[in-house]
């Protein structure tokens, strides 16, 4: 009798590796070494990411939002950008995969150079390289015994697309804009025929002053949005997950002087990168033998980490912070802006641990009059309940802050508090293994004892009987049609075997 295995192939995108990177990008405001810089925000832009052999090339651009005061004391605002690129370097990159980098700003820091003032920054990029994988598995053939048993498979799907959200609303008379902020906080992403559906808030923070006041005052709006991003593997039901920056903010305003108020108009570009996972179940080997032949058996076994479920959660904080600045009970608070959350969390049985900080910028006027700005940060921890929670599993949090305020109770100390709201994906690893190959090798030798007893193990399945016995699992059922799997160890199994005559 021939052996000849029956193979089939799987064709899918796999997650083959992840590398970190870090970038300094600088920016230079020239003739501002006399001015006391008060507070900065960068925003960063991902622009698209390219593996090479050997490395990935990804950039971006850079904006650094300035608030300052002059010599004279007047409270003034500007905005730079510069365009970045840079280089990880990774052995396992190639130009045949795809790359998806998301970049973060993890360190700011002002120096003087002469007149000008340098603007530094630390550039985080966390990059996952997808690559186009196959899996070969047995699925049967002449000559071979196979334990066919349902594996899952999966396979993820990129999608990017982007949305444009515009949004009116009131305020006081605004003379200057000095700087804006934003949060993205993720509410639902929902794989739908076609589609990534994708919802969540943006958080708009704007500082400005007042015409004819020198004076500083914040403006918060919560915008929400929502966008459908085309992926055409995407399935009812498929687990997903997405990731939204923004790419560009747009601000204008009208002011009636006579009403005095103004009325801002922001249009803001996001940028929204997502992925589905297609699950599968293949019919392949989880075991194999050939009867009357040695065999070799090689496995494949694979693992993937998907999402279990997403949700969200709303906590308000509160509680004295740590201070960057002097802070007494002669200082004039103004506003706070700037806000945002570090956040991480902890998965146990029924519940996720979420610890982090809320930060935020107090602008005030010390006791002399002069405007002055103080780092707050305040930490917090709580548990946030979820059925679905098993320890092991992992957790991706993403934050915003909203609704932040300052007040002192105590000479030297601040007390803040605030919203934070959490989109919290659950994910779990998944373990797959199945036979990959099986090779016969040299016929064994026949028994030469007519009748042969087997003396089972306890907890022997069919399977293991029929491999034991060099059987096909029906063939062994149809001989033996008492026998109650898996075993109990008492059984013995009369075995009769045809003699040759030569």
């Amino acid at each position: 009798m021939s052996v000849t295995p029956q193979y089939e192939e799987y064709s899918r995108t796999v997650r083959a590796a992840q590398v970190s990177a870090q970038s300094i990008v600088e920016c230079r405001l020239s003739d501002w070494s006399d001015n006391k810089i008060l507070a900065v925000s960068p925003t960063v832009v991902p622009a698209a990411a390219e593996p090479l052999s050997g490395e990935v090339r990804y950039g971006g651009k850079l904006y650094f939002s300035v608030v300052a005061r002059t010599a004279d004391g007047t409270v003034i605002g500007a905005e730079r950008g510069a365009e970045f690129s840079h280089r990880a370097a990774c052995e396992a990159a190639a130009p045949a995969q795809t790359a998806e980098a998301a970049l973060s700003v993890v360190k700011v820091e002002v120096r003087r150079d002469g007149r000008a003032v340098i603007l530094s920054a630390i550039v985080a990029a966390d990059i996952d390289l997808y690559a186009p994988a196959s899996l070969r598995y047995l699925a049967g053939g002449e000559g071979v015994v196979c334990d066919l048993q349902p594996v899952r498979v999966s396979r993820a799907a990129l999608c990017a697309g982007s949305a444009e959200i515009e949004e009116e609303f009131d305020t006081d008379y605004v003379g200057d804009v000095l700087l804006h902020g934003e949060q993205i906080g993720l509410t639902r992403v929902v794989a739908a025929p076609g589609c990534l559906d994708v919802s969540g808030e943006l958080n708009l923070c704007v500082l400005s002053k007042r015409e004819g006041e020198n004076d500083v005052v914040s403006y918060e709006r919560m915008i929400p949005f929502r966008a459908e991003i085309p992926c055409d593997d995407a399935v009812s039901g498929a687990a997903c997950d997405a990731r939204v920056s923004v790419a560009e903010v747009r601000l204008s305003a009208a002011c009636d002087e006579d009403k005095g108020r103004c009325r801002l108009l922001a249009e803001i570009t996001l940028d929204i990168r997502g992925k589905v996972w297609r699950s599968e179940e293949l019919r392949a080997a989880a075991d194999a033998f050939c009867p009357g032949y040695a065999a070799a058996v090689r496995r494949a076994d694979w693992q993937t980490e998907e999402p279990l479920c997403a949700f969200t959660a709303t906590e308000r904080v509160s509680g004295t912070a740590a201070l960057d600045g002097t802070v007494d009970f002669a200082c004039t608070l103004q506003a706070t802006a700037l806000s945002g959350v570090e956040a991480a969390a902890e998965v146990a049985d029924g519940e996720v641990r979420v610890e982090g900080v809320l930060n935020t910028t107090v602008f005030y006027r010390d006791g002399g009059g002069a405007a002055q700005s103080a780092r707050v940060s305040l930490p917090f921890s709580f548990p946030v309940r979820s059925d679905r929670a098993r320890a092991g599993d992992r957790a991706i949090v993403q934050a915003l802050a909203c609704g932040v305020s300052a007040r002192q109770k105590r000479e030297g100390e601040l007390e803040a508090d605030g919203t934070v709201k959490l989109y919290i994906v659950l994910l779990g690893e998944m373990r797959s293994a199945c036979v990959c190959e099986i090779e016969a090798g040299e016929a064994l030798p026949p028994p030469r004892a007519a009748l042969g007893v087997y003396l089972a193990s306890p907890g022997d399945t069919l399977w293991d009987t029929s491999k034991k016995l060099g059987k096909a699992p029906e063939q062994v059922r149809a001989e033996n049609p008492d026998l109650a799997f898996p075993l109990t160890g008492k059984e013995r199994i009369v075995v009769y075997r045809r003699r040759e005559i030569g």
